[in-house]
């Protein structure tokens, strides 16, 4: 294990955690289970001042998956020590899906099993034409796990995901696109620079109202009509009471600026370049 196997950056209230195993094509090693990712979830719990979350890998691509040298028979544990294993796993994911900071995963070159797996956890996936998308664990003979069936099936539909799962074919960046993996293609310079930007603009954002946004969608998975409704009547309010909305509605009032304007703050930020 290497201290350098994980790399956090924060600046401005963005955080950007590169996977930097690029020897290994970023594959996640055990130690990058068991410490790395869920002391980073624990760090974006704890830390408000964070407001936004990049995903990333070193050296041209996102992540390989899971380090397949530490896999392999294992008649050292019984099965029930090797279901907590996995289930530890898929707490963190758990909650990196669900933290209440928007996350962007910036996806160049591979993001294979794992890798596609922690991709599909972020809200917003960006990528560059080179990326490619492969759910590889039935390569190997293993179904596949970090919650994958959950988010990707949602995206693609279940007859899609049976045949990327049972296949264990690539999927190119212009597919990943097409079937809603991927929000935007960008050219592999240009990845990280939009990446950012996109997290700087969302922090001008209300923090309240996004994180509002981001679990009542979420929950609109597994919800029924009713209970959306009843959710958005709970998520209102805590929004129509912050700070951000009271000086939006009297900037609004006084036709002043907007506080957040997406649309002003991309057409500034190519008007720089």
């Amino acid at each position: 294990m290497s201290e350098t196997e994980t790399l956090l950056e924060i600046q401005d209230g963005v955080a950007t955690f590169t996977m930097n195993r690029p020897k290994k094509l970023n594959a996640i090693s055990q130690h990058m289970f068991d410490h790395a990712f869920p002391d980073l979830v624990d760090r974006l719990e704890a830390d408000k001042s964070i407001r936004t979350l990049i995903l990333t890998g070193a050296g041209g691509n996102f992540c390989s998956g899971a380090d397949v040298g530490r896999m392999g028979p294992d008649s050292q544990r019984t099965p029930e020590q090797k279901k907590n294993g996995l289930r530890q796993t898929l707490g963190w994911i758990y909650r990196l899906a669900n933290i209440e900071q928007p996350t962007i995963a910036a996806v160049d070159g591979i993001a294979y099993g794992g890798g596609f797996s922690l991709a599909m956890t972020a809200d917003i996936v960006l990528a560059t034409p080179r990326a490619r998308f492969s759910l590889v664990f039935g390569r190997i003979g293993l179904i596949p796990d970090m919650a994958v069936t959950y988010f990707l099936t949602r995206v693609i539909g279940p007859k899609k995901m049976k045949e990327l799962a049972f296949t264990a074919r690539n999927i190119s960046a212009e597919e990943a696109i097409d079937l809603g993996i991927v929000n935007s293609l960008y050219a592999p310079e240009e990845l990280m620079p939009a990446a950012k930007e996109m997290a700087r603009n969302l922090t001008c954002g209300s923090q309240v109202a996004i994180a509002q946004a981001k679990q009542l969608i979420n929950r609109s998975l597994d919800s029924s009509q009713m209970e959306m409704l009843e959710a958005e009547v709970e998520a209102q309010p805590p929004c129509r009471d912050s700070d951000f909305h009271a000086e939006a509605v009297r900037r609004f009032a006084n036709k002043e600026q907007r506080l957040y304007d997406w649309d002003t703050m991309t057409r500034a930020a190519k008007a720089a370049e």
